[in-house]
């Protein structure tokens, strides 16, 4: 079961009031009961257990019975099924998804405030990745200057961390020509936790800014859409971005430079005493 955990599992589950069909079942006349659902996956129960099988590649179409939305998954793959109470709950991990079917997923997920701070407490950042082919790129020019922002805070952030990562191989290498005993052989362990720890800061906080980027670029032309999309980047910025990205990002919005909304952002943060 803990296997299966990891599988299926990427972030908090949560039951929702959903129905799931077959893809050629446009009028879900013969639909299955959802159970439960996140970013990345859904279970839902079915009669029998060889209507389809793990590993399994799917084609669905599911409603949200709160609203009526209805919506695609063309990648889907079957990971379990489990007998309970003479019905078969079959679980699914969403393996490719547009634009549409992330913000309709979200809308699913987050329905309420509790809900969406749970979930996003435990969601990884590839939650929000989704394939460009079939996610239509907005046509709103101030979306791409954000997206532009963000790409631009992500080049100063490997700059940044490029230099750090320098200084640390050049300490790494003295310390390399002094082994000689336990006490600098601890230290030379020291410094390669150092590294890992900032070389997987530096990697994620890059991944998160140019993730950004994305998301802003593909924000939907459709009014309604567009303030929903908003809402989860809203969510994705709260989670990924450090408050110190968010101090970058108004300065550079009041017309600053990269370079100088970092600086500002740094004394604000080292007067603080939190430090970057």
């Amino acid at each position: 079961m803990i296997q299966l955990a990891l599988e299926q599992r990427q972030s908090l589950r949560f039951p929702r009031p959903f129905l799931v069909t077959d893809y050629e079942d446009i009028h879900f006349q013969l639909p299955f009961n959802g159970h439960d659902v996140n970013l990345t996956g859904l279970s839902f129960w079915v009669d029998e257990a060889d209507l389809f099988m793990p590993k399994q590649q799917l084609s669905l179409r599911l409603k949200n019975i709160s609203n009526n939305e209805t919506y695609c998954l063309d990648g889907v793959e079957v990971v379990h099924q489990r007998e309970e109470n003479g019905k078969i709950l079959c679980g699914c991990h969403i393996t490719q998804v547009t634009s549409a079917q992330l913000l309709a997923h979200h809308r699913i997920v987050m329905s309420d405030q509790q809900t969406a701070s749970q979930s996003m407490l435990n969601s990884e950042m590839a939650e929000f990745d989704f394939v460009e082919a079939g996610s239509p790129v907005s046509n709103d020019q101030a979306d791409f200057q954000e997206a532009s922002l963000a790409l631009n805070m992500a080049v100063s952030e490997m700059k940044f961390g490029r230099s750090h990562l320098n200084q640390t191989f050049v300490d790494l290498k003295s310390l390399v020509a002094q082994i000689a005993d336990d006490s600098l052989k601890e230290r030379f362990d020291q410094q390669l936790d150092t590294l890992r720890l900032e070389q997987a800061s530096i990697v994620d906080s890059s991944l998160a800014l140019t993730m950004l980027a994305k998301l802003l670029a593909h924000t939907p032309n459709d009014v309604e859409q567009r303030q929903a999309w908003r809402t989860m980047i809203a969510d994705f910025e709260n989670r990924f971005l450090t408050e110190q990205h968010r101090v970058v990002y108004d300065f550079m919005h009041q017309g600053l430079s990269v370079e100088e909304a970092n600086q500002q952002a740094f004394e604000m943060t080292f007067k603080d005493g939190s430090g970057r």
